[in-house]
């Protein structure tokens, strides 16, 4: 008969492909587990490294939260007007940015800034600009603020008044409140818009200035006799 000519089987064909099935599904469970318990291992060994990284980007602000404004004066001229003494700063909410000509990102964010000057300057924000860039690079300068069409005044040769910034990276943003404070930088930026701040500073009340009080000589003591003191003859 031909049925006997053929090979025993030893598993019946249905129960192979059964078991290769089960075998297939065991194949891919252990897989996506191994490839689940690396993803966790990956996760807790970076966590450092991601705690590093968040740390490293609050130093990159430079000037932190709460410290005063440092002077500008260490520069080497202004384009667009005259730079501020520190005086004219008091009691102002001032916008201060760093910049320099090679700084892809600077390029990139000066359009946004320039939008948020012509919101705010009309309210009272101060906005001041230093590059990094000396006076044989003032032409490029001058055709990058007229680029942009920035208004405010910048100074160049500023890389003494920016190191007082601790601006390390570029472009630099600090936000300083009434009372001569960082109330901003770019570390904040993914958590609250700089519009936002700009608003909460203006709507901060100056810091109550003492005003001397003059001490009142007392009155001459003794008998009025109704005359008119003494004047000197010149």
């Amino acid at each position: 008969m031909l049925l006997s000519n053929q090979p025993d089987t030893i598993h019946p064909p249905t129960a192979q492909t059964d078991d290769h099935v089960k075998a297939s599904n065991m194949s891919r469970t252990t897989l996506q587990t191994i490839g689940l318990l690396i993803g966790l291992a990956l996760i807790v060994a970076a966590a450092p490294l991601l705690w590093t990284v968040g740390a490293r980007d609050q130093s990159r602000a430079g000037l932190q939260l709460g410290q005063a404004i440092p002077p500008i004066t260490e520069v080497e001229g202004w384009l667009n007007g005259d730079g501020p003494k520190p005086a004219d700063l008091d009691g102002k909410v001032v916008f201060v940015n760093g910049w320099f000509l090679n700084c892809r990102y600077c390029h990139e964010g000066m359009p946004d800034l320039v939008e948020i000057y012509d919101q705010y300057h009309s309210k009272g924000v101060v906005f001041v600009g230093m590059t990094s860039d000396d006076s044989e690079s003032v032409k490029n300068v001058k055709k990058f603020l007229d680029k942009y069409k920035v208004e405010w005044p910048n100074a160049y040769g500023a890389a003494n008044a920016l190191m007082a910034f601790d601006a390390e990276y570029f472009p630099g943003y600090w936000l300083i409140g009434r009372d001569g404070k960082v109330v901003w930088n770019k570390a904040l930026q993914d958590r609250v818009p700089i519009r936002t701040a700009i608003e909460q500073a203006l709507a901060a009340k100056a810091p109550a200035t003492q005003t001397p009080t003059v001490e009142q000589p007392e009155p001459p003591t003794g008998s009025d006799d109704g005359q008119q003191p003494a004047t000197a003859q010149l």
